[in-house]
């Protein structure tokens, strides 16, 4: 995944020097390069050449002198996205359906508790106090 910052223009110089990589590597250096962005937010100096540092990361990953650091994050950040993207469709999939029984018994109990509350406020059921004596 490109980091958004790089344009339509960047990214296919990109390919050319990431086709040059192991298929394992590439994503790591993507992640690299955008941890490098995003450190440039809490005050790391300005990358102003992306694809002359892009390319350096790739000659490191190619002579095996390549450690991810800034790219740690990224990395952790896009793996529990894609784990919360995928559990809400796992939860739909194994939550029974409420039957219409035990809605209706659930919005019974609701309605109990609210008159409760009401009354402990001095509220009439329609929401309106008994002391206010300007009604």
């Amino acid at each position: 995944m490109y980091p958004r910052r790089l344009s339509d223009n960047q990214r296919e110089i990109a390919d050319r020097y990431l086709s040059r990589l192991p298929p394992a590597s590439r994503q790591a250096v993507l992640d690299e390069l955008a941890g490098r962005f995003q450190a440039e937010l809490r005050g790391m100096k300005p990358v102003y050449d992306e694809i002359r540092f892009l390319a350096r990361l790739c000659e490191l990953a190619r002579s095996g002198e390549f450690h991810p650091n800034l790219g740690i994050k990224v990395h952790e950040a896009r793996r529990a996205q894609e784990l919360g993207r995928q559990r809400p469709a796992q939860r739909t999939a194994s939550t029974p359906k409420e039957s219409e029984a035990e809605r209706e018994k659930r919005l019974a109990e609701a309605q109990r508790r609210l008159a409760d509350m009401r009354k402990l406020l001095g509220m009439s059921a329609g929401g309106e106090s008994h002391s206010n004596p300007e009604k």
